[in-house]
């Protein structure tokens, strides 16, 4: 009875904090500067290096991560606020009054804010290349694992990861790695430079000391053990055999970073990661690429030259059509490979229940591209191989924000970096830019048809009156035709409406200015501008934006943007 008694107590005093943070909120706009650095670069002591596990996180992520869930009162009391309809999902805690992610040692304002071009795009993060003139020695030998390679530095004295495709599948593994490495870092993330090379496998030499590991046993690198590396690799006409080369990355590697949690011996990284929007919104971006391994062990934090931790996303070789040295399957991306949901199903069923993707045969049109399609993609329900805490965490919001930066990426962008994996067939080639193409709209007409996507907002002072300009961004995405988007608004001062209006084909909002900013006035005024967007005729729900408009002197600024979900 204690035990109930006690139980009820906790579940009433949840059900009070829930109607509190129901009932609670700060205001929704600034009249200072807006947030758009997180100043997580501040000098830190060179922390140790973290252990790297490749198979804990998936055991942790898969089984723990989900035991706990329903232990975390937090989490429990949330959900029931939501089915109560008195609380909303909780929301990434590092995002300013604009609604954004500001820069940090996670993320960058590239493509979406400061559009890039394709040349840009297709360059990436790369400064430098192998030199392949010139003789290349191993210093690190790798024979187990899937994908065997070397560790090799060049006559510039540059260092790199030597990886290869394959042998059934030339051309996808290395592809994939450096086409999704350039989109990410368009994307805003950071991330290791590389790209294709082809060097000369008699220009190769092994250094004094370099040993390698066998079934256990370290023992001195062979030329042999060279020999059978680059075995059965496929050449071009020129007798050179085509890898990939990953440089290594300035600074100390200081092992991986997670989706969950911080690390304890970073004053800097303040954020618990799953609530951290460029994680969660990642998903989207991760989605687009079929990017089925994005896990805690594919991921590098590094210890910088000024003395900071910058974190890193690496290891692309599991996105597009390729699973490491083969291809995905039509499981990966629909569902994960201990999926709970699907388990109960059949275990109802005794076994009747059978999975779509389980009655498909992966087809491999080309073998440069792997198995990868736009028809069975679901943007809403895509996961990755095993579950991550952020992407769980994601909310409508989060996902907005991932597929706004998904849909800034043109065609001419995707063919630029698409170009970059250097695939020879060019029907292949055409098909791997037409089905990114195909995902990004369905990315673009799934989650705009759930959130009101205007965004962009410039206010301007013309002719006596507030001028607000935005973006629709499912028109500019071509998701939505200009002639059948209305917009329709409200005009708030102080709780008070001012003005209601409704615009059609036309992303400009004119207010006339009866009561501007005056000298004397201890706070610039603040006017709301409410809008809300109608498809007509179509199954679209219309959703309100917020927007915060300060008049000062030096002009008009947006301070506020609030997006309901």
């Amino acid at each position: 009875m204690h035990h109930t008694n006690k139980l009820l107590q906790t579940i009433g005093i949840g059900a009070v904090v829930l109607l509190l943070l129901g009932c609670a909120g700060s205001r929704p706009y600034t009249l200072g500067p807006v947030k758009t650095f997180d100043p997580d670069t501040s000098a830190i002591p060179e922390p140790d290096e973290k252990e790297q596990y490749q198979y804990w996180d998936r055991i942790d992520n898969t089984t723990f991560h989900q035991l706990e869930k329903p232990l975390d009162l937090n989490r429990t009391f949330r959900f029931a606020g939501r089915m109560l309809g008195v609380a909303g999902d909780r929301q990434a805690d590092n995002v300013n009054h604009l609604d954004q992610v500001p820069e940090s040692s996670w993320y960058s304002y590239r493509h979406y804010h400061n559009p890039m071009t394709p040349k840009e795009l297709a360059r990436g993060p790369n400064t430098v290349q192998p030199d392949t003139a010139r003789e290349w020695t191993i210093f690190r030998g790798k024979l187990e694992g899937a994908n065997s390679g070397f560790f090799i530095e060049d006559a510039n004295g540059n260092r790199f990861l030597i990886k290869f495709d394959g042998y059934k599948y030339p051309e996808l593994t290395t592809a994939a790695e450096v086409i999704s490495t350039k989109i990410f870092y368009g994307a805003g993330y950071y991330v290791p430079e590389s790209t294709i090379t082809y060097f000369d496998p008699e220009n190769v030499r092994i250094g004094e000391g370099v040993k390698v590991s066998v079934d256990g046993e370290t023992r001195p690198m062979t030329r042999q053990d060279y020999l059978d590396i680059i075995k059965k690799r496929p050449r071009n006409k020129d007798g050179k055999i085509r890898a990939l080369a990953s440089k290594f990355v300035d600074g100390r590697p200081v092992g991986p970073w997670g989706f969950e949690g911080t690390r304890n011996d970073d004053p800097n990284d303040r954020v618990l990661h799953e609530h951290r929007r460029e994680l969660r919104g990642m998903r989207v971006i991760s989605s687009w690429l079929n990017d089925t391994d994005r896990r805690d062990a594919n991921t590098m934090s590094v210890y910088t030259s000024e003395s900071y931790i910058k974190h890193l996303v690496q290891d692309f070789g599991n996105t597009l059509g390729a699973n490491g040295t083969s291809i995905h399957t039509p499981i990966y991306g629909q569902a994960y490979l201990i999926d709970p949901r699907y388990m109960a199903l059949s275990a109802v069923a005794l076994g009747g229940y059978v999975r779509p993707w389980e009655q498909v045969e992966p087809e491999v049109r080309y073998p440069a591209v792997g198995y990868f399609k736009a028809e069975p993609f679901q943007p809403g329900h895509w996961v990755p191989v095993h579950p991550l805490p952020a992407f769980e965490n994601m909310t409508l919001r989060d996902a907005f924000w991932g597929a706004k930066i998904v849909m800034s990426f043109s065609n001419e962008d995707i063919r630029a970096m698409v170009e970059t994996g250097q695939i020879s067939n060019p029907e292949a080639e055409e098909y791997l830019v037409q089905t990114l193409i195909d995902r990004r709209d369905k990315i673009g007409r799934y989650w705009f048809r759930r959130i009101n996507p205007v965004a962009k907002f410039h206010a301007r002072i013309d002719n006596q009156k507030l001028v607000l300009q935005f973006d629709d961004l499912g028109v500019t995405g071509n998701v939505f035709s200009s002639s059948s988007s209305h917009y329709r608004y409200n005009v708030l001062h102080a709780d008070k409406v001012l003005q209601k209006g409704e615009r059609v084909n036309d992303s400009a909002i004119e207010i006339p200015l009866q009561m501007g900013p005056e000298k004397n006035r201890k706070a610039p005024l603040v006017v709301q501008i409410q809008i809300t967007t109608h498809r007509p005729g179509s199954d679209i729900i219309a959703k309100e934006t917020r927007v915060f408009v300060a008049l000062e002197d030096e002009g008009p600024r947006i301070v506020g943007v609030e997006r309901e979900e």
